[in-house]
């Protein structure tokens, strides 16, 4: 008990050392989580990994003090599911935060390539522009398209708005007439859902989608009526 107090622990944290000396765990094992730089459920995480089955070496990924709990938790579901331990550890170094990590896993167990991955895994992208990138990627969705839709001009809406466009097999040159700041996403909705329906934008009365109040319930509109008569 020399150590732990030395260590300063609370006694939280000394009831989880304890309970992986209850479970079996070598003392090497219980040293990976025994640091007062982990909390109790932070230590909680690392001591379930290891009675799990996981090895040292994949834990010892989970067991950073740069990560927090909910990046941990990411990390060790990930090794858990059976990502490459390579591939986990170059995105565990506690840059990424848990949604980015999500974004990044889940682009790996989708089956997405490696070199598709590393396009939307960079620090300076939002969970959100991750997201969208990533299903961009998985629908083989042109490269020109998701980079239209991935500015950050626009909101997070709109960029959902363009990328339902481009999901939906609308051309650049048809993203690009409503990929603009100045409509709103419900304006961009409205537009792209005349565009789906084989509309020309100069067919679709803008007068009239100006009008739109600010937030509106898009299922309960009929986009015909924004055709110029």
């Amino acid at each position: 008990m020399t150590f732990l107090e030395k260590n300063d622990l609370d006694k939280k944290q000394l009831l989880e050392i304890k309970k992986g000396k209850k479970h079996g765990l070598s003392k090497r094992k219980i040293l990976l989580y025994a640091n007062k730089a982990f909390d109790n459920f932070q230590m909680k995480l690392i001591r379930k990994a290891l009675e799990n089955g996981l090895s040292f070496k994949k834990t010892k990924v989970i067991a950073n003090p740069d990560l927090d709990f909910y990046q941990m938790l990411e990390v060790s579901e990930a090794l858990i599911n059976g990502l490459p331990l390579d591939f986990v550890s170059k995105y565990a170094s506690g840059d990424f935060d848990f949604n980015q990590l999500k974004e990044i896993f889940k682009g790996f167990e989708h089956g997405l390539a490696i070199e598709a991955i590393e396009r939307y895994a960079k620090v300076e992208f939002y969970n959100y522009e991750m997201r969208l990138m990533r299903l961009g990627y998985e629908k083989e969705i042109d490269e020109e398209k998701i980079l239209l839709y991935i500015d950050r001009k626009f909101s997070q809406a709109q960029m959902y708005q363009i990328y339902k466009g481009a999901k939906h097999g609308l051309s650049v040159k048809q993203l690009k007439a409503y990929a603009k700041e100045e409509f709103s996403d419900e304006q961009m909705y409205v537009i792209r859902l005349c565009l789906e329906n084989g509309y020309d934008f100069e067919d679709i009365n803008l007068k009239k989608l100006y009008e739109l109040p600010t937030f509106f319930c898009g299922e309960d509109i009929s986009f015909s009526q924004f055709k110029k008569n």
